[in-house]
C-alpha cells in the first residue's frame, strides 16, 4: 500500500473512532470520565486544601479535553494526507469541520447527549487546528539549504541523490491555504507613454476578484494564439501562483499574476 493510501486509511480510522466515541450515551461517557475526574479532583483537593474543586467540572473538563485531543490527533494525521494528496489548508479545514458537524450531530440521536454549535467550533474544530498547526510548523517550513551546498554535499557523498533530490526541488512544496486563485493583479506598460502607465498602476493598484476576469473572458470570442486558447486562459487563471508576461508586437508588455 502506498502513502498516499496510508495517510488517508489513518485518517478514516481516526475519524470512525471518534465517531464511535460519540455514540456512547451521557451515563456511559460519565463513568469512563469518572476514574480520571476523581484522580484530578484528588491532587488538586490536595495541593489547594482551601479550594476544593467541584467534581462534575472536572467531568465536564475532561470530556472536553478528550473531544480536543480527538481532534489534536485528527488534525496531525490530515496534515500527512493533505501532504500526500496535496491537498489545500482550506480543504482540510473543511474537512475538519463537516467531521465534527457529523460528530456532534451523532450525538443527538444518543440518549444522555447534545450536539451543540460551541463543540464544534471551539472544542472540535479547535484542536483539530491545533493539530494541524502544530505539524505545519515542525514538518512545513522552507529549508534555507543553497542549492550549491546542496550539490557540494551530494558531491562527497555527504548525502545520498535521493535527499539532494528532495533539498533541490521538493523544499518550497509547502501546504498552501487553498490550491486555487481566488484574485488577479494586473501590470500593463506601454511604449512612450509615461502618464498613460502612471494611471494604469493606479487602475489595477488593486488586485481584480477572479470572477471579474472570468466574466470579462466571455465576451471575448475564441482564439488560438502561438497554441495557446481562451479556454487555455481559463484554467490558467484559476490557478494559484502563475506569472504570465505577454509581449505583443506592438511593444507593450503585460505581466498576469494570479494569487
Amino acid at each position: 500500500m502506498d502513502k498516499k493510501k496510508i495517510t488517508l486509511l489513518i485518517s478514516l480510522l481516526l475519524t470512525i473512532f471518534i465517531f464511535s466515541m460519540s455514540l456512547f450515551s451521557g451515563t456511559d461517557s460519565g463513568e469512563m470520565s469518572s476514574g480520571l475526574s476523581m484522580t484530578l479532583k484528588n491532587i488538586w483537593d490536595s495541593i489547594f486544601k482551601n479550594n476544593p474543586i467541584s467534581l462534575s467540572f472536572l467531568q465536564t473538563f475532561v470530556r472536553k479535553a478528550a473531544h480536543v485531543f480527538e481532534y489534536l490527533l485528527l488534525g496531525v494525521s490530515y496534515f500527512f494526507t493533505a501532504k500526500a494528496w496535496k491537498l489545500s489548508i482550506l480543504k482540510i479545514l473543511t474537512i475538519g469541520f463537516i467531521t465534527a458537524g457529523i460528530d456532534e450531530w451523532i450525538q443527538t440521536f444518543v440518549p444522555g447527549r447534545a450536539g451543540r454549535w460551541l463543540d464544534i467550533l471551539v472544542f472540535d474544530l479547535g484542536g483539530f487546528i491545533i493539530g494541524l498547526a502544530l505539524m505545519i510548523l515542525i514538518f512545513d517550513r522552507r529549508s534555507k539549504i543553497h542549492p550549491d551546498d546542496v550539490l557540494k554535499d551530494l558531491e562527497d557523498q555527504k548525502i545520498s541523490s535521493k535527499k539532494a533530490y528532495k533539498y533541490l526541488y521538493k523544499q518550497g512544496q509547502r501546504l498552501s491555504f487553498t490550491n486555487h486563485a481566488h484574485f488577479l493583479k494586473l501590470n500593463i506598460t506601454l511604449i512612450d507613454e509615461p502618464g498613460v502607465n502612471k494611471f494604469l498602476k493606479v487602475l489595477f493598484f488593486i488586485p481584480l476578484p477572479l470572477f471579474i476576469a472570468r466574466f470579462a473572458l466571455l465576451f471575448i470570442r475564441d482564439f488560438q494564439y502561438d497554441g495557446f486558447s481562451k479556454e487555455d486562459i481559463k484554467r490558467v487563471i484559476n490557478t494559484k501562483g502563475i506569472k504570465i508576461n505577454v509581449y505583443p508586437q506592438s511593444g507593450e508588455q503585460i505581466e498576469i499574476i494570479t494569487f
